[in-house]
């Protein structure tokens, strides 16, 4: 009888652990990623970023709410965003959501205003952010650009050319990049844009090696981007491939070794090895952009409550002290007027197969 009374005590104790961890609100947090197509690398780390932030932020027994990642892939069509958008916010009910390229996050920018919903893209294009309900989690392009001219400076480069996508993000590095290169005297050669379902770049590449530029600055995804670089090394260009951030997402690591590009500072070891652990895999820097943004939606939440009930004003005010408060894997964070939370950015190149920084 003893014996009885006592499991009967430890079954009541479990469910009452069940009950406590289910009495707490559920937040739901949306994301929309790329989760196939030329950009799937980077949406599944974005992805992998989001689950462990959840999963670290529902291991906090101080934390008022539980908190759930719903991720939708929208692959590289900004098309489906507003029917993803609905289904995350009427249907799902998310408090916030997670968004990773420029058009996406044009199109959901209105939407979450209207609808205040708590918005973070992980877009290069900081007009997304209103200081409303959106803001951008990403580098500071500007400062990318500078950085990549620094360097160009540094070994006596006078020459560059450009490859980009026609698309929207882009064309914000562009209008970014070339005002600052010519400030500096960095005569741009050439601009060429290719489609994104292009494959055959045998000519545009043959028309870039024949003028020899010191620096050919890329800004595509694979399978673009290989496709290009192997096409530059069989028309025998000698100088220097770059880009931001887009070497540290390439199937095709080797084809870029020694190469410079302007990256996100790297975690800590902590996240790294916690990470590494979790998904067998590194950490990109889409890991932890998302899981930062992640956390400081969550962070916002538990400290002034949810999206909805927060005017205009209120938002500006509690994000700005929201970030200046977190401290991210890569270390503190900014925020500037236009709403950009952003981190360091410094110049890599990639080593056996994998980004390591140069010190500068």
């Amino acid at each position: 009888m003893k014996r009885i009374f006592l499991i009967l005590c430890a079954v009541l104790a479990i469910a009452g652990c069940d009950r406590e961890k289910s009495d707490k609100p559920v937040v739901k947090i949306g994301g929309v990623l790329p989760l196939t197509g030329g950009a799937a690398q980077m949406g599944t780390a974005a992805q992998n970023g989001a689950i462990m932030a959840v999963e670290q932020l529902n291991k906090n027994t101080q934390n008022k709410y539980k908190y759930e990642f719903i991720a939708e892939d929208m692959g590289l069509a900004p098309a489906k965003t507003v029917s993803i958008y609905t289904k995350l916010v009427k249907t799902d009910n998310v408090a916030g959501i997670v968004s990773f390229n420029t058009a996406t996050g044009k199109i959901i920018k209105p939407l979450a205003d209207k609808d205040r919903v708590l918005h973070i893209s992980s877009a290069a294009d900081s007009s997304i952010g209103d200081n409303k309900f959106n803001y951008v989690n990403s580098y500071s392009v500007p400062e990318a650009s500078q950085k990549l001219v620094d360097y160009m400076k540094s070994k006596n480069m006078k020459t560059i050319s450009l490859v980009t996508f026609n698309h929207v993000s882009s064309e914000f590095i562009l209008q970014t990049l070339q005002p600052v290169l010519k400030a500096n005297n960095i005569k741009v050669l050439s601009v060429v844009r290719v489609n994104m379902e292009q494959r055959d770049f045998a000519s545009d590449a043959a028309k870039i090696a024949k003028n020899k530029p010191d620096m050919v600055f890329m800004h595509l995804v694979e399978p673009a981007l290989t496709l290009f670089a192997k096409q530059m090394l069989r028309d025998e260009y000698s100088g220097e491939l770059s880009s931001f951030l887009i070497f540290a997402f390439t199937e095709n690591p080797e084809l870029f070794n020694n190469q410079p590009f302007v990256d996100l500072k790297n975690a800590d070891d902590e996240f790294n090895t916690t990470y590494s652990k979790r998904f067998k895999s590194a950490p990109q820097a889409a890991s932890i952009n998302t899981y930062d943004s992640v956390m400081l939606i969550a962070n916002f939440i538990e400290k002034y409550g949810l999206p909805t009930n927060q005017n205009d004003d209120d938002m500006a005010k509690n994000i700005k002290q929201i970030s200046t408060e977190y401290t991210s894997p890569r270390g503190k964070m900014q925020i500037d007027a236009d709403g950009l939370i952003y981190s360091e950015t410094t110049i890599k190149k990639m080593e056996n197969g994998r980004p390591v920084a140069i010190k500068e």
